[in-house]
């Protein structure tokens, strides 16, 4: 009898960890890129993520790539407004306007905040800023269940230089790499 209480309590162990290792794995999020050459890699936390939004027509995508407890450090939030669904593998470009309560706009903007939460940017439409030399780019390569993939890179500049905008020093954002959650809301 002690032997077999023994037992059925071994087999319910042996079953309870089984069981859980068995639960499916969190995916492995991330997000890396170059600056001015430097590699840079990062897992996510809580707050990173794309979220696609749709009110009518106009259509915003907002990708937050924040990693430990500040998230105004070594971050890269992009934010895409157009009017049609994003298409993978469609390179979307921040020099391709869009017209916002009539006003010509970046359709991307990219903000990167470094290791020290200084905050550089491409926001500037150069058509309407002569000499602004800033640009970004993304696409999305997979879209699952679990999350987004895709590329982005930019030329972005010292958002705090008040300065001539054709003699602000460039920082230049490659090889930018993403695997975030997706969270999908309509307004």
């Amino acid at each position: 009898m002690k032997n077999t209480i023994v037992s059925i309590l071994l087999l319910f162990a042996v079953f309870s960890f089984s069981s859980c290792e068995k639960e499916d794995p969190k995916p492995d999020y991330y997000y890396s890129f170059k600056v001015n050459g430097v590699q840079k890699e990062f897992r996510i936390n809580s707050e990173a993520g794309i979220t696609f939004l749709e009110d009518g027509p106009n259509r915003f995508t907002l990708f937050n790539m924040v990693t430990g407890k500040e998230l105004s450090k070594n971050a890269v939030i992009m934010s895409f407004r157009n009017t049609e669904q994003i298409e993978l593998g469609l390179r979307y470009i921040m020099q391709n306007p869009i017209m916002v309560n009539g006003s010509l706009v970046p359709s991307l903007a990219l903000i990167y905040f470094d290791e020290n939460g200084k905050e550089f940017g491409a926001t500037l439409l150069q058509s309407e800023n002569p000499g602004a030399l800033d640009d970004s780019s993304f696409k999305i390569t997979e879209f699952t269940t679990e999350g987004s993939v895709g590329e982005f890179e930019g030329v972005i500049f010292d958002l705090s230089d008040t300065g001539p905008l054709d003699q602000r020093t460039q920082v230049l954002i490659t090889e930018g790499k993403f695997f975030l959650p997706n969270f999908i809301s309509n307004l």
